[in-house]
């Protein structure tokens, strides 16, 4: 998703462009037929690693295993801490000059309910999971600074054409199937994918080495999310708004069954469901980078139009 909409950033900038993907057929068939160059290949691969990046002067990892579900942690380490290492060594030995990881505010570690921006430290012990093995990655990066030009940035919830998951929500209310909602006064940390992809741009321009840039629209809250949704679709926002114990417990039913299915539920953690997610300021990359964050009702509106039209 992110690496399709940095693609073709690049691609509209008039940019030469080398995608390097696990399969060419869906969005790499997209992107390849806008003028990309498609490479096969996996970054936890060392060998089909260099071969993609050898020759470009400018690297954008964006690979990583996100899945909520995902069952073994230590695929977690493998892909994204490996994949990292891979792609930093690659780079390396061929003629790149600037490195720019998409990392995410999970590698943040923030408390739930504080607030969060790049000089958050993290809250507590590490877990094993993604949000370890982001910030396990940006270490590299910060490590690898020393030698090259290299950033992060550190989306929040990205949503827009070619999201897998937070779509689901949207859609789920477009087609009438979401007759509630719970958390209506929880902060949301989202950000648009087209933002992404153009402060990810400004961040490998104008970044300072060594440095991360977190990448979140102005806060929402969940009641707030629905009332514009509904403003988009023309329709009336959900007038049932369940408790919050009523949604923790029900988010606990659902831990027990996806471990009962060796599945890990997508929300875990009781203090994160009581208290909420921080909340996360992307003001720095507007201040330094010069990112100008989309308006969320025009990047809702947006997104809503590719699900309508099948995009």
């Amino acid at each position: 998703m992110i690496g399709g909409a940095i693609t073709r950033a690049l691609l509209e900038r008039g940019g030469r462009v080398r995608a390097f993907v696990r399969r060419r057929e869906g969005p790499a068939a997209q992107l390849e037929a806008l003028g990309a160059q498609i490479v096969l290949g996996d970054v936890t691969d060392s060998a089909s690693t260099a071969a993609a990046v050898d020759g470009c002067s400018e690297v954008y990892h964006c690979a990583a295993l996100v899945d909520p579900f995902h069952w073994n942690l230590d695929d977690f380490d493998r892909v994204n801490v490996g994949g990292t290492r891979n792609v930093l060594y690659a780079a390396r030995a061929s003629v790149v000059r600037r490195f720019l990881q998409v990392s995410s505010i999970a590698a943040l570690g923030a408390e739930p309910g504080a607030h969060a921006d790049e000089f958050t430290t993290p809250h507590g012990r590490w877990r094993p999971g993604y949000g370890r093995s982001k910030f396990k990655s940006e270490e590299l990066v910060r490590v690898a600074a020393g030698d090259m030009y290299a950033v992060s940035v550190n989306p929040a919830v990205v949503f827009g054409s070619g999201d897998r998951y937070f779509v689901q929500l949207i859609r789920a209310f477009m087609h009438g199937r979401l007759p509630a909602i719970a958390f209506a006064r929880r902060p949301m940390p989202l950000v648009y994918v087209d933002d992404v992809a153009r402060g990810s741009l400004l961040a490998m321009e104008h970044g300072e080495s060594g440095e991360r840039y977190v990448l979140a629209q102005p806060t929402v809250t969940v009641g707030e999310f629905f009332v514009e949704l509904a403003g988009v679709l023309d329709r009336r926002p959900p007038r049932l708004i369940l408790p919050d114990w009523l949604a923790i417990a029900g988010a606990a039913a659902w831990a027990l069954v996806s471990l009962a299915r060796r599945r890990r539920p997508p929300v875990s953690g009781y203090r994160a469901l009581r208290i909420g997610p921080p909340d996360y300021d992307g003001g720095r990359a507007t201040r330094e980078l010069g990112l100008q964050y989309t308006a969320f009702n025009d990047a809702l509106s947006a997104t809503v139009a590719t699900l309508t039209t099948g995009d």
